[in-house]
């Protein structure tokens, strides 16, 4: 299921929290979504997911929310890891949220040993610690086996044992064909999990691509090749606009291009390649060069 996002636009008071967002989430693939404090993120899932007032609109192949039955097999989302009934068993609150889609005490139970939460079933989860709140939280989620998925900070409160299972799960789960659209903070994290990413910060929208194409932004960013052709290899990327320079005899350097553009020309003129890496700065380095003007509170105490 594909997610379309068009000119979402939302104030409180005299803040303008998202100031016209569009982008898309699709099947298939793990979207990160980034952006400093205060930049507007909650408010766009929320936004997309029908639970706050505001302009715009998001669809899902085509479809608003509301034209989705059950909604639950469509879209599920986890955005507060409290959000549950202190005094009503984990059990019970799964079976509560399953309840619009008819969901077996069986399917109940295989979540709840899914996310580790079988030995406590039948405890209420007011006394669940953060990160116990969290799978709680997941297991809602993906009760219904929806479509589209939708994580706010997931692994807040989670060990790091816990945020590996977190990030393989994700990403098979994307491979089955499913949308998943998750934020996050733990930038180091997030270039491990995403495929794609979504930026934004001051509530615009400051990149929407694939997270390769996302990391080439940074300034010292090179595509690394080996090649016995490399002149030939060099004319070639030339007769596309893509200047690249020698590292020594046996390499180029190509700065602005990903390595998938940069191998496809290599295999459309049969040049064998010996390497082809991206020498890049890390999500942390590009995520902070692009956003630092967008930022809410910076370090020091301005604002």
């Amino acid at each position: 299921m594909r997610v379309e996002v068009n000119n979402l636009d939302k104030h409180f008071g005299k803040t303008h929290a998202v100031r016209d967002l569009s982008f898309s989430v699709e099947p298939g693939r793990v979207t990160g979504f980034l952006g400093p404090n205060g930049s507007g993120k909650s408010s766009t899932m929320r936004l997309m997911l029908d639970l706050d007032s505001g302009s715009g609109e998001t669809l899902y192949d085509g479809k608003p929310l509301t034209a989705l039955h059950p909604v639950t097999r469509a879209v599920g989302a986890h955005l507060d890891a409290k959000f549950f009934h202190p005094k009503r068993t984990a059990f019970a609150h799964l079976r509560m949220l399953g309840a619009e889609a008819r969901i077996s005490k069986a399917r109940i139970n295989e979540v709840l040993e899914l996310v580790g939460l079988e030995s406590v079933a039948k405890k209420r989860p007011g006394g669940f610690s953060l990160g116990m709140g969290q799978r709680l939280g997941l297991a809602g989620a993906i009760l219904a086996q929806p479509k589209v998925l939708f994580l706010d900070e997931p692994a807040n409160g989670l060990d790091p044992q816990s945020i590996q299972w977190l990030r393989d799960f994700l990403k098979n789960y994307a491979a089955s064909g499913n949308a998943v659209f998750v934020s996050s903070h733990l930038l180091s994290e997030m270039q491990l999990l995403a495929d794609d990413v979504v930026v934004i910060a001051a509530g615009q929208l400051i990149a929407a691509e694939s997270m390769q194409q996302f990391l080439t932004r940074a300034q010292g960013t090179n595509v690394v090749v080996r090649s016995p052709e490399l002149n030939r290899l060099r004319d070639f990327l030339g007769n596309d606009g893509i200047e690249a320079k020698f590292e020594g005899l046996n390499t180029l350097l190509i700065s602005g291009v990903t390595s998938d553009l940069v191998g496809e020309i290599a295999f459309k003129n049969n040049i064998q390649i010996s390497e082809l890496t991206l020498r890049s700065a890390s999500l942390e380095d590009v995520f902070l060069e692009l956003t630092e003007s967008g930022q809410e509170f910076r370090v020091g105490g301005t604002k």
